[in-house]
């Protein structure tokens, strides 16, 4: 029996090498936008517990220094409230247009077209839901786990957590951990399914997440073999890449860190350091720092994009109504790549779907999915007209 997930790899290759060949710097600067949203240059922002002053041993502040301790007035309280309140709608506008770029990814490789304003306002509602969605998984699955936690330690230690014994916090913490793990693997692996299946279900059909999921989930559970392969595959496939843009990074930091000292380390000698030759290594260290990032975002292109036609096909091989690629695929496949197999052992015969007039940008389109439309103009975006009233139909 063959396997979608194992065939369609080297297909995957083909279409990525298609889409970004021949080199467009307009499209791929374009996906290295969408890659800050959706793919990301490797970013985090992990908590950093850190210790402020006083003596660890006693827990008593220091003496023999003056009290630098700024008085809680009501305008530091506010100011506080205001950077906290501005970083947490600074998050959520990014996750929003986070999962609105996930649509426009998508969106891009269907139509082998990046138009990114267009594509953002025609997608941005269900980029909304999508938060909605991930946001509201973690925030459940958290209360759930972290309320059985507390409920655990309360059958053993009484309430409130304050009077439980040394044995009791230890096994919850050991036991905390645990539960983070495993809610991390089964909650990230939920959710990476709704990215990369169920987003394209909802393009596909013009349906919510859980309308997408209803629909997606007798595929998953009649085709669990060609799932778990993947799942597996493109788990050993992001490690790889992981580990390519790594190592692609590093030379790149190298590399351009070359001219920056060249430059840089004679302007600040003869400047000096403490006065414009500090302004000129600031300057040049965060030029440094910004090429490094764009090029971050570049490196991300070729293997995000391969990352993404792999389920793709993988999701159009198994259930032909999802296909989003059909001109991709049936591309690779003229040109001697693999028909996938889905677990029954049936053949792809690469059908595009149903067919619908010719949008006259020479390709035949499939029925568009993202809201009612009187042509195909849905699945070519360079058919529109700039901003047209069509865009603001989904």
């Amino acid at each position: 029996m063959s396997l979608a997930a194992l065939n369609d790899i080297d297909d995957a290759i083909e279409a990525t090498k298609r889409f970004l060949t021949p080199f467009d710097r307009v499209r791929w600067f374009r996906l290295a936008v969408v890659m800050f949203f959706v793919g990301g240059a490797g970013l985090s922002f992990p908590g950093t517990p850190t210790s402020f002053g006083g003596d660890p041993g006693t827990g008593e502040p220091t003496t023999g220094g003056p009290d630098i301790t700024p008085e809680l007035t009501g305008e530091l309280i506010a100011l506080i409230l205001g950077v906290v309140a501005l970083g947490i709608a600074a998050y959520l506008l990014y996750s929003v247009v986070a999962a609105t770029m996930e649509f426009v990814f998508v969106g891009s490789l269907r139509d082998e077209e990046v138009r990114l304003r267009r594509s953002v306002k025609r997608y941005w509602r269900k980029g909304a839901r999508l938060f909605v969605f991930r946001f509201a998984t973690w925030i459940l699955t958290t209360a759930v786990a972290g309320g059985s936690l507390i409920g655990l330690g309360t059958a053993m230690g009484g309430w409130p957590p304050t009077e439980w014994s040394d044995g009791t916090i230890l096994l919850m913490i050991f036991l905390g951990v645990g539960v983070f793990l495993l809610v991390a693997l089964v909650v990230g692996t939920f959710l990476g399914f709704t990215t990369m299946f169920v987003v394209p279900v909802m393009l596909r059909e013009d349906r919510g997440v859980i309308g997408a999921w209803r629909r997606f989930w007798p595929t998953l559970t009649g085709n669990w073999l060609e799932f778990l392969a993947y799942l597996f595959v493109s788990f050993l496939l992001s490690i790889a890449v992981g580990i390519a843009v790594s190592f692609l990074l590093v030379l790149l930091a190298v590399a351009i860190a070359v001219p920056f000292l060249v430059v840089g380390v004679p302007l600040v000698l003869v400047l000096g350091f403490s006065g414009a030759g500090g302004i000129v290594a600031i300057v040049l260290f965060l030029a440094y720092l910004l090429l490094l990032f764009v090029g971050a975002l570049l490196f991300q292109v070729p293997f995000q994009t391969f990352l993404r036609y792999y389920a793709l096909l993988v999701l159009g091989d198994v259930n032909e109504e999802f296909d989003v690629v059909p001109d991709a695929r049936a591309a690779v496949r003229a040109d001697g790549g693999e028909d996938g197999t889905d677990d029954t052992g049936a053949v792809d015969d690469t059908d595009d779907g149903p067919d619908d007039a010719d949008d006259g940008s020479g390709r035949a389109g499939a029925s568009d999915g993202d809201g009612p439309s009187d042509d195909d103009a849905g699945w070519n975006l360079d058919d529109e007209d700039e901003w047209g009233d069509r865009d603001g139909r989904s």
